[in-house]
């Protein structure tokens, strides 16, 4: 990752199933199903973390270390939301941050 680079975390649909797949493999871990947040890093998919059980996927030869801790903070972010009484949605808005 660079200074510039743009990472977007987004809800995993079906079209991110063989990036969710690849990751896994990557990671030599068992395959991350859906329901999943997705972090692409400039347009490539660098980790993942399932929104059922937490589990995080990551492209060990990519810098993805700030990308699966964006991961874990939004995950868990949405599970605090859910537990105060706000209605559930399916909709998870995308994210873009900009390196620093």
């Amino acid at each position: 990752m660079t200074s510039s680079s743009t990472i977007t975390l987004q809800r995993a649909t079906a079209d991110d199933d063989a990036a969710l797949r690849t990751l896994s493999q990557l990671d030599s871990a068992r395959p991350l199903q859906r329901p999943a947040l997705l972090a692409v890093v400039d347009g490539r998919s660098v980790a993942a973390a399932s929104l059922s059980d937490g589990r995080v996927v990551a492209d060990p030869f990519t810098d993805s270390a700030e990308a699966v801790a964006l991961l874990r903070s939004h995950r868990s972010a949405l599970l605090r939301s859910r537990g105060r009484g706000r209605r559930r949605t399916n909709r998870i808005p995308r994210l873009r941050l900009r390196a620093a």
